[in-house]
């Protein structure tokens, strides 16, 4: 997992969130100076002087939504590459999958624990900063041929503290939304 944050400092995830996230902060404020404009409007509309146009006051009340949206999507792409970073510099998939899964259970259970011990409502991937944890882990153990897709679990010779290595010299390219390419 420290070579995932390290990854994330690597290459410039901070500074491009904080970026991200001041967009989105001036698209809400831009969004909300046009809606209290509407609303001072309204007398105006109401004796013909004036007209609000339906498409900019429906694009005032997207605006925010849809810029929080891509920012999410952009924090989950972030993540998947963070993933691939940190499969480079340590070259074992396996060791991250195996955190991620240690991560997940804890989470769960003391989530489970606070909240809401009878449910295990799954919230949307269109609204999570991170991809689903399942995935990732997914995405991770296919950089290693050995791996097998049906089950998704960890290799049996993983817990013994024996990750399985078909060539740990090669690098491994992977994108979520690209097929597996492997450059020696």
């Amino acid at each position: 997992m420290l070579a995932h944050e390290v990854s994330h400092i690597a290459n410039n995830d901070l500074r491009l969130m904080n970026l991200a996230d001041l967009l989105s902060r001036i698209t809400n404020i831009l969004s909300l100076v046009g809606l209290f404009l509407v609303v001072l409007f309204i007398p105006m509309v109401a004796m013909g002087i004036a007209s609000i146009s339906l498409l900019g006051l429906l694009v005032l009340i997207l605006a925010p939504v849809i810029s929080t949206l891509l920012q999410f999507a952009l924090s989950r792409v972030r993540e998947f590459d963070a993933d691939l970073e940190a499969v480079r510099l340590t070259g074992d998939p396996y060791g991250l999958a195996s955190a991620l899964q240690k991560i997940e259970k804890q989470e769960a259970s003391f989530g489970q624990k606070l909240m809401m011990p009878s449910s295990n409502q799954v919230e949307p991937s269109l609204f999570r900063s991170h991809p689903d944890t399942s995935e990732r882990i997914r995405h991770l153990l296919s950089l290693q041929p050995d791996y097998h897709h049906q089950t998704g679990q960890l290799p049996s010779s993983y817990a013994w503290g024996r990750p399985v290595f078909s060539n740990p010299r090669a690098h491994l390219y992977f994108h979520p939304r690209q097929r597996l390419h492997k450059h020696s």
